[in-house]
């Protein structure tokens, strides 16, 4: 005998087709903010129900009303429960029904939600699971989008339901026939209306579709929540929030209940944020609890409730929050009773909003975890106005790695202020240590980076373990910059690299003390400035090269070398005449030789070796500091004495002094020039020697004065002159010797005054007189009278020339 569930209290509608189960006892459990769960009861009509054919399918569970319409329930059957066997062969199974939304709890992942609002991932995550069944229309205030939230080892449904919890978003099902719809609101607008908007109240009565058991319950709750927290962004900004309760009873005032952090990062996301979680406690102030046979009342409905017997008793209106509904049919067995429903309830008032409290725990990541830095192709650094960075985690299946699914994460850094302190970006590809601030998985911060095969420490270790080591690498290239400090005994080092420039700016003093020898090779051009004084002691000595370095420098020595003869020949002169050191002159040739220290093949290697030596960064400076210590080594062999100074120029030195200049040696000086040599004096020039002076001239010598020339000695002044002596005077030449003068002018006239005889004498000596008068004048020629100017007239009168008495 088969049998039907037609014209029964209650009936189920599966895949297997029309009345192949009956439904024998329900058990509905339904709320706002919770799934539904349905226990149904059920005898089979056939021998065997497989769980295949069932389990994962839709059913709907219908329950015959009063006036004879039918009110559904509609669910996924997610369990099957074998049975005994029943009378006439039949056997029992107990179904579970859930809904659909419940096979998100089936699903858990790590993941992360990036710029979405809590409505855009009950979006996403309903489209991943196939759930077209929801509404979003109860929702009057939408949250914001938030940047960054990890779903952490959590099923996809309890990340949903605390997602709506922290937003204060309510949530139940509306059931029909074939489908139930997931409702989603957040103010009490949102709830439904019931069938019957009025329900009896009465006490006692036995007349059907009423409530038999009220019991309201008001209860002490806290009079105020209070929460803070912190951004980085506005650091002086205080989230404090604050929100007291609309419900007061004696006291409740000084109770309050402070959260931190509050996961608001501004005032008014932290007022909202306290606003609801207040919501949230005074939904247990005001609560009813209540049994009735109303087969209308469902989760999310409101009604108000009435009493015949007291109708001056106003209740105001209740919306249901929780209800369980019980049903059997036992007709299908004879004798086993009758059909009948009844349900337990919870109701909140109507007019407040079910705002759930935060029941589903926030993960934790407590200790630290590993990602890898994310950047776009091709770039090594990746990072905002705040060096944040953006991570690639291992556990996010989804990622890209190029950081565009991933929001910006902190960088600590060791120590940092107002646009000062430490700024090291990690670059992409790192591996970077992540720590969790309260252990959120919502606030990364890194706090390291850690080595790895693929990116491996500076220097290999153990070798190396000595060594303290920072280095960057050129962006986009193949350089670095770098300090290292090695701190192995004995071979205590700071190195340091600068892959293009080295800039230094120092506001006040500094020192450099070095205690042995200091190696500086400079590439191309030096330019120093000195903005007030400056001193240079060297307690050694001091060479000097222009025009070449290295090989170039020894080069130079070559013109040297042909002129260190005469050059040691002048300064030993010089020395003799002087006195000075012993062993001073014979300086000249060692400054020609080209072994001599740096210039020497050791010097000259240990100097190439400073300047283009290989590459530092496999020994952090090892070979460039050694060849450094040689540089300076062979500085120490340049002289043998002390307190010499040897200056090289190649081509041309120019000294310009714009007052005076004053040049002071103490034994002995030696100017040698090879070819040339010019001085020339603005307006006056003054040489004094204390003994002697000698200028040596080899072919030829020209003096030119421009106006006057005056020479004065002492004593005796000799000119020898070898072939030939001329003087040439322009206007009149004269000469003095004591009282006796001889005076020559352009006009011809010679004059020769003394103050007794005039003689010219010589062997074979003549006086020839040229055409043209012969003036005597007797006023001037001291006897120039008598018989004297007789004799004389005689003599003037051989020489066949004019005489003419003046």
């Amino acid at each position: 005998m088969m049998y039907t569930q037609a014209g029964r209290l209650m009936a189920i509608d599966t895949v297997l087709g029309a009345d192949v189960l009956l439904l024998e006892r329900l058990e509905v459990e339904e709320g706002i903010n919770r799934l539904f769960t349905i226990q149904a009861r059920v005898r089979a009509q056939r021998d065997e129900v497989r769980p295949d054919e069932i389990v994962g399918t839709a059913a709907d569970l219908v329950l015959t009303l009063a006036d004879g319409s039918q009110r559904v329930w509609n669910g996924l059957v997610t369990d099957l429960h074998e049975g005994p066997i029943v009378t006439r062969g039949a056997r029992q199974y107990a179904l579970t029904l859930r809904p659909r939304l419940w096979l998100m709890s089936q699903r858990s992942d790590c993941r992360i939600f990036l710029t979405q609002s809590t409505l855009e991932v009950v979006e996403t995550l309903c489209a991943e699971h196939g759930i077209r069944d929801y509404t979003l229309a109860g929702v009057t205030r939408p949250p914001q989008k938030r940047d960054y939230v990890v779903q952490w080892n959590e099923t996809d449904l309890a990340y949903l339901l605390r997602r709506l919890e922290e937003e204060g978003i309510f949530y139940w099902f509306r059931h029909e026939r074939g489908k139930h719809m997931l409702v989603i609101g957040d103010h009490p607008s949102a709830y439904d209306g019931s069938p019957a908007t009025r329900v009896r109240l009465a006490f006692g009565s036995s007349d059907a579709e009423h409530i038999h058991d009220w019991r309201r319950q008001l209860s002490f709750t806290p009079g105020r929540r209070a929460a803070k927290d912190y951004e980085f962004l506005t650091p002086n900004l205080d989230l404090a929030s604050n929100t007291p309760s609309i419900d007061r009873v004696p006291e409740n005032t000084a109770y309050e209940l402070y959260e931190y952090p509050a996961r608001a990062l501004t005032r008014e996301a932290g007022e909202w944020a306290t606003r609801l979680r207040i919501q949230a406690t005074e939904t247990g102030f005001d609560r009813v609890e209540g049994r009735s046979s109303v087969r209308t009342l469902a989760a999310g409905e409101r009604f108000t409730p009435y009493e015949v017997a007291h109708p001056g008793h106003v209740y105001p209106a209740q919306v249901v929050t929780q209800i369980l509904h019980r049903a059997e049919d036992p007709t299908y067995e004879s004798g086993a009773g009758t059909p009948h429903y009844e349900n337990a309830f919870t109701t909140l008032p109507a007019d407040r909003p079910a705002t759930p409290h935060r029941a589903i725990p926030r993960p934790r990541i407590d200790g630290l975890q590993i990602a890898l830095i994310a950047g776009p192709p091709g770039e090594e650094i990746h990072t905002d106005a705040f060096g944040r960075i953006k991570l690639q985690f291992p556990w996010d299946r989804r990622a890209r790695g190029d950081g565009t699914d991933t929001g910006w994460v902190r960088v600590t850094q060791s120590w940092g202020g107002r646009t000062w302190g430490h700024q090291v970006i990690p670059r992409v590809g790192m591996e970077a240590l992540v720590a969790y601030q309260e252990g959120d998985p919502d606030r990364p911060i890194v706090i390291g980076i850690a080595p790895n095969p693929n990116n491996p420490v500076p220097y290999d270790l153990p070798a190396n373990k000595t060594r303290m080591v920072m280095r960057s690498n050129s962006y986009k290239s193949k350089g670095f910059n770098e300090m290292t400090f090695e701190d192995a005994t004995g071979a205590e080092n700071m190195f340091f690299h600068a892959q293009k420039d080295h800039t230094t700016k120092i506001e006040n003093n500094q020192t450099h003390s070095v205690g042995m020898d200091h190696a500086n090779v400079v590439g191309r051009n030096q330019a120093l400035t000195v903005g007030a004084n400056q001193t240079q002691e060297i307690g050694g000595s001091l060479n000097l090269t222009v025009g070449g370095t290295g090989a170039g420098a020894a080069a130079l020595m070559g013109p040297l070398l042909g002129m260190a003869g005469q050059t040691a020949g002048l300064l030993g002169q010089a020395m003799d005449q002087g006195g000075g050191l012993a062993g001073l002159a014979a300086m000249a040739p060692q400054l020609a030789s080209s072994v001599i220290g740096m210039l020497g093949q050791d010097g000259q290697q240990a100097q190439q070796g400073v300047w283009n030596g290989p590459s530092p960064r496999p020994d952090a400076g090892v070979a460039l500091a050694a060849a450094g210590a040689g540089f300076g080594q062979a500085a120490g062999g340049l002289f043998s004495l002390p307190g010499m100074m040897n200056t090289l120029v190649g081509s041309l030195k120019t000294d310009s002094v714009g007052v005076a200049r004053v040049e002071q040696i103490g034994s002995a000086k030696v100017t040698h020039v090879g070819t040339a040599f010019a001085t020339q004096v603005g307006k006056a020039w003054s040489l004094s020697v204390g003994e002697s002076a000698k200028t040596q001239v080899g072919r030829a010598q020209q003096v030119l004065v421009g106006e006057a020339a005056e020479e004065q000695v002492g004593k005796t002044k000799t000119i020898d002159v070898g072939q030939v002596f001329e003087i040439q005077v322009g206007e009149r030449f004269a000469i003095t010797v004591g009282a006796c003068r001889f005076v020559m002018d352009k006009s011809g006239t010679v004059t020769i005054e003394a103050p007794k005889t005039t003689l010219v004498k010589g062997g074979g000596a003549a006086l020839t007189v040229g055409p043209g008068p012969v003036l005597y004048t007797p006023d001037l020629v001291k006897g120039g009278g008598g018989s004297s100017s007789g004799q004389c007239l005689r003599r003037m009168a051989q020489a066949g020339m004019p005489f003419v008495r003046s």
